[in-house]
């Protein structure tokens, strides 16, 4: 390949990503906001008061809880295993972990920005019906006895100023959500872009739209072993829409690319037992399918077209230019945050009394998956503090009289792995 074709094939692909930047940006920075005041209103000790029992209602409010949620497929695991640790019923626990990846107010506002109405609309729709089917099948297969826990013992409550909690949520919203999506975000756009800058724009049709079956069992093979969250597979699925694959085969990616991916399927094996995780992948792979072949079906026998951002809007304004440069500055500051330790300890805190276990744990690969190992560490009597690295995953514990495998056991219980 020459040098001047690589010139030619890289201008092309920095072109495209910025584009797609661009496209992204409002919507994504709206729902960053939204997401963040969610978190103030909507926090752990909220959803455990509600889906501790196993009956229809638990598994219809984890399901609605989890549908607004920004948490990503890593991100959902340890909220998961905290849940089910704290007496959710199994239905619960995968109810929830089939709809919150799937959506989330930031990916729903992008989808309608860069995908049209009635793929915004479907999507959360999707994500209610499969959460609530694959809790009730759970639940009504489930043969292990349940024992809810107290949530006021599993979860501290603690109420503060509403100035503060606006703080805090909007440095969720703009600094700690970003961090967790911008690794996986910024792979989306690479390989969205890459799909548009090299796959010629009559491959896909001309090869696999004879046989939508093809293009299902494709898309679900190719979803289910990735990690891509929410907002980031909505490039991937755009780009891939414009080379002509088929709406319901694209949705397919979106519901169950989120949902599972390899590491995730041997944690949540871990978490809720090998036949369940075998009930989780089947009612995913069935509900992503069915829900592919209804929105064929409504595309091809209603009004509705495909979205015009496929062919994306025009960007040379100094209000996109503004807007996408934020949004840019957001996400390498967010890159940049997964470096740096966010749990410093104090020198104070690490008196010479003070006894110090360390190892590291496996499987972290977002804040809610630090904070999860941070809270089952700090659960226990005498510790005083703990260091979590997300980075490099080490993990320092101090305190007085630790009990080092209680507390690596309970690590594990939320689905991490301890060398």
């Amino acid at each position: 390949m020459s040098i001047e074709l690589i010139k030619t094939y890289s201008f092309a692909l920095i072109k495209e990503m910025w584009f797609l930047c661009a496209e992204m940006a409002p919507y994504l920075l709206l729902g960053m906001f939204f997401s963040g005041l969610i978190s103030i209103f909507v926090d752990n000790s909220f959803i455990f008061k509600h889906i501790g029992s196993k009956n229809f209602l638990s598994v219809l409010k984890s399901t609605l809880f989890g549908i607004p949620l920004p948490l990503c497929s890593c991100g959902v695991i340890p909220v998961a295993a905290t849940l089910r640790e704290g007496g959710a019923s199994k239905g619960s626990t995968v109810s929830f972990l089939v709809s919150t990846p799937q959506t989330g107010v930031d990916s729903i506002l992008l989808t309608y920005g860069m995908m049209g109405p009635v793929f915004a609309v479907f999507r959360p729709l999707a994500a209610l019906f499969s959460g609530m089917f694959s809790g009730i099948i759970i639940n009504q297969f489930d043969d292990d006895r349940h024992h809810h826990v107290n949530s006021e013992k599993t979860i501290k409550e603690e109420k503060e100023d509403l100035r503060i909690r606006l703080v805090s949520g909007l440095k969720y919203g703009f600094i700690s959500l970003p961090s967790d999506i911008v690794v996986p975000l910024f792979q989306g756009l690479v390989v969205a872009a890459l799909i548009s800058v090299t796959i010629p724009p009559d491959f896909i049709a001309s090869h696999f739209s004879s046989s939508p079956l093809m293009q299902y069992t494709m898309l679900l093979a190719i979803s289910i072993p990735i990690y891509v969250c929410a907002t980031a597979s909505i490039p991937i699925a755009v780009a891939l829409l414009a080379k002509g694959l088929s709406p319901g085969s694209i949705f397919i990616f979106l519901m169950a690319g989120p949902a599972t991916n390899a590491s995730s399927i041997a944690i949540i094996k871990n978490i809720l037992g090998k036949k369940t995780l075998y009930y989780y992948l089947g009612l995913i792979s069935f509900t992503a399918v069915l829900f592919g072949i209804v929105l064929d079906s409504i595309f091809k026998t209603s009004e509705f077209s495909m979205p015009d951002s496929l062919h994306y809007h025009d960007h040379s304004g100094i209000f996109s230019l503004v807007i996408t440069i934020i949004f840019l500055a957001i996400l390498i500051n967010s890159y940049f945050l997964r470096f740096r330790t966010n749990n410093k300890v104090q020198n104070t805190d690490l008196s010479a009394d003070l006894e110090q276990i360390s190892f590291k744990v496996d499987g972290m690969t977002c804040g809610h998956c630090q904070e999860s190992v941070e809270t089952a560490a700090n659960s226990f009597h005498g510790v005083k503090t703990t260091k979590v690295d997300l980075v490099s995953g080490e993990v320092n514990i101090y305190g007085i009289g630790l009990e080092e495998d209680s507390i690596k056991k309970k690590i594990t219980d939320r689905g991490f792995t301890i060398n």
